[in-house]
């Protein structure tokens, strides 16, 4: 009842407001093509217009911000497997989390150096992975803005996903290749009812045996999306899908810390701690393991089970009156057990944890929008209204369960399976195991259900619930005979959340409201060339004590200001970019991370500051030849309380990529595209947020990705024939926090137009 009557006042105070402007700027007969909240797809990797940085499709020289747009064309060629490897070309993004580790959120990203967790679908939180055949392109906003709610200041990622083509017709692709890898995509596109309705048909089924010990996957994803012209000036749009994940925890499962003494300040002993860090505790990332290990059983599994849907009406009321109602829908469904050596000690011993973990999180949002355009004298506006509604629940299922043979009640339930079972439990996992190529991978473990009925629930919370209402207002205002345009924009976020225990009862409860602003202006010198500046505020609830006073801590807020320039269409067509400078405040940051020491959370409250600078450039030196290159520098770091300097969690100071392609014209091999790409990151690269693990970092790496696709004809029908070799030179190195690469992998593809 609650939501439903918070509901119903948003959406009044929403309606009263677009009756007041719809009454003075609404006037107009004409039909409107509803393109203001559409981007229409790309060719190729550059792409001309957004619809994240103001929510309508936007032309990119027009908003103040940096933005990076992933194109499907680029998806397509670079062969991208999962989710985490899309974000490998962008510059300024690292991955910080593991896969496949049981949280709401399947992975996340720092952006900037900030570790980022808003995950846009279509605009709206999503909160999960997606699968890549469900894709049209990503765009990854930078720094924060009034459309998108409790957005980190450093930016986030807003992944568009595949509508029905405007022709009938799709693409049929197998894909097979090392580590027994076998993949068959379907994507067709039906029109009917006198090119009305519009039916796109996804299909992905994918396994791989993996190529360490262990890695084991199969994917079956289905969905449809679809259109349908309601009449001249109304559309209806709908998704669904569904993506069921099996096999192996790999990412969960692999890796291990080594902690090694070490006289850190030179004083000759080990009684000091430096820098947060105990010298005769100092841990590191693990020296002597292979890269094939894993430290898991083929008893231990992943069960994961996505669903999301969708569905939107939008109305044009004339050519400079349009609206749109969504509503989306996304669920998670995660079931894993898995057995850890987390970290090696001295004397070469490795205790076990195994742990099962079940939880379900479920995502629903309503969002209205509006967008009006009209003129005041010479200057002409593009106001957007709109109005969300989301709620969040989380961690429902039987939580997370463990048995460690260190603990003695544990290790009693542990002997109890032995007994009942004949299982033989690997407790401890030493070194020289490693060392002498001990088949760890075959050791018995646990099952998923066994430690569920012996294991240690590891907390009593039960259940969180969170309700957000966000209404925002944009106006992009163009002047100057349209060689200036200015953003304003303003939120307002009302945010309640409330933590159960096991049983229902209620523990913790927070309420939060906030309104932030924007401000940002373009300023186009000539036709190619222009300026920009942006400033934004944001707001973000924690539901978090201080460890000091036990007091609730207030709200985490931040500040981010960056400066540009972006160029289009110059030396006759060969370059397209932009260049950003920006700096990055964050205040009041509660800071909690598992001290590998204690094993209890170090908890601190601080300040964070992130300042760089990034460029993505588009080249086309010669036609048919297509470059992309970026290059971020990022100095991110705590600047107040304990852990003052302490480099932000995936802030890589340097990081240069580049992926170019080219086609062939003339000739024998007149068709033939081929290019390749390199993803350089120079370290440190913190891979955790608290002091304890300070010294966990990547050094950095370099690698070198290939492709080649080849058109041939037989049986009477064309086809294209894919090769792509990821990681050529087989670097290996730890992506986040224990997550590692993955080896070099070459793979075959067929595909034909249908």
């Amino acid at each position: 009842m609650k939501q439903l009557l918070t509901y119903t006042k948003s959406t009044i105070a929403f309606g009263l407001a677009y009756a007041a402007v719809s009454a003075v700027f609404g006037q107009g007969d004409a039909a409107y093509t509803l393109d203001p909240f559409t981007v229409q797809a790309t060719e190729g990797y550059t792409a001309t217009n957004t619809i994240s940085g103001t929510g309508l499709s936007t032309p990119l020289s027009d908003v103040p911000m940096g933005i990076n747009v992933i194109t499907s064309d680029f998806l397509e060629d670079s062969h991208i497997g999962e989710f985490t490897h899309a974000m490998d070309y962008n510059a300024s993004i690292t991955q910080t989390g593991r896969n496949d580790n049981g949280n709401s959120v399947a992975a996340t990203f720092a952006i900037r150096g900030y570790r980022n967790s808003t995950m846009l679908t279509d605009g709206v939180l999503g909160g999960m992975v997606l699968p890549m055949q469900m894709i049209d392109r990503i765009e990854v906003v930078k720094g924060p803005n009034t459309l998108y709610g409790q957005a980190e200041p450093s930016g986030l990622i807003n992944v568009i996903t595949k509508k029905p083509r405007a022709e009938e017709g799709g693409t049929i692709r197998g894909i097979t290749g090392s580590n027994e890898w076998y993949q068959i995509k379907l994507d067709y596109t039906v029109r009917a009812m006198d090119d009305k309705l519009g039916l796109r048909i996804m299909t992905d089924n994918k396994e791989t045996n993996g190529w360490r010990w262990l890695g084991n996957r199969e994917y079956q994803f289905k969905g449809l999306s679809g259109s349908y012209e309601l009449a001249e000036t109304t559309d209806f749009d709908f998704l669904v899908a569904e993506n069921h994940a099996t096999g192996f925890p790999t990412q969960r499962a692999t890796w291990s810390f080594e902690r090694i003494p070490t006289d850190l300040n030179g004083d000759g002993d080990l009684d000091d701690t430096v820098g947060g860090v105990k010298e005769s505790t100092a841990r590191f990332n693990n020296t002597f393991l292979p890269p094939e290990y894993v430290s898991a059983t083929a008893d231990n599994t992943l069960d994961q089970q996505y669903y999301w849907m969708s569905m939107g009406i939008r109305h044009s009321f004339s050519e400079n009156h349009n609206f749109q109602y969504k509503y989306n829908f996304n669920e998670r469904d995660h079931l894993m057990s898995a057995r850890e050596f987390n970290t090696f000690n001295p004397d070469g011993s490795n205790p076990v944890n195994n742990y099962s973990n079940e939880f379900i999180s479920r995502d629903e949002v309503h969002t209205l929008a509006d967008i009006i355009e009209f003129g005041t004298g010479d200057v002409k506006h593009q106001l957007l209204l709109g109005i969300r509604e989301s709620e969040s629940i989380n961690n429902m299922g039987r939580g997370n369960y463990r048995l460690r043979a260190r603990n003695a009640t544990e290790n009693a339930a542990l002997r109890a399976i032995e007994a009942r079972t004949g299982k033989r439990f690997r407790d401890v996992l030493y070194k020289s195991d490693i060392t002498r190529g001990t088949a760890i991978w075959e050791d018995d473990a646990p099952t998923t259900e066994e430690i569920f009925a012996y294991g240690q629930r590891s907390n009593q919370a039960g259940r969180s619930f969170q309700e957000i209402t966000t209404i925002y207002a944009t106006d992009n205002i163009y002047f100057n005979n349209g060689q200036s345009n200015v953003i304003v924009g303003v939120r307002n976020i009302n945010l309640d959340q409330r933590n159960e225990a096991l049983g229902g009862a209620t523990t913790s409860t927070l309420s939060g409201s906030d309104t932030n602003f924007q401000f940002g202006g373009v300023h186009r010198i000539n036709p190619n060339l222009s300026v920009f500046a942006s400033w934004a505020d944001s707001f973000r609830p924690q539901n978090r004590t201080d460890p000091n006073t036990g007091e609730l801590v207030g709200p985490q807020t931040s500040e981010a200001i960056e400066v540009g320039l972006k160029f289009a269409d110059m030396y006759d067509g060969k370059l397209t970019g932009s260049v950003t400078a920006f700096r990055i405040e964050q205040n009041n940051v509660f800071r909690s991370d598992h001290n590998p020491v204690t094993f209890v959370n170090d908890q601190a409250i601080t300040d964070d500051l992130s300042e760089g600078l990034e460029f993505e450039l588009f080249i086309n030196p010669v036609p048919h030849w297509n470059i992309v290159a970026a290059y971020s520098y990022i100095d991110a770091k705590v600047v107040g309380d304990v852990a003052t300097g302490l480099p932000l969690e995936g802030a890589t100071p340097h990081r240069f990529t580049l992926f170019n392609s080219y086609t062939i014209q003339e000739g024998p091999l007149a068709g033939v595209r081929f290019g390749g790409g390199l993803v350089y990151a120079d370290g440190p690269i913190a891979q955790f947020g608290n002091t304890a693990n300070r010294l966990v970092v990547e050094d950095g790496y370099t690698v070198y990705d290939l492709f080649a696709r080849f058109p041939v004809t037989f049986g009477e029908r064309d086809w294209t024939v894919g090769i792509n070799i990821d990681n050529a030179t087989n670097e290996f190195f730890v992506r986040s926090r224990a997550a590692t690469n993955e080896a070099r992998q070459a793979l075959l593809s067929l595909s034909t137009e249908l």
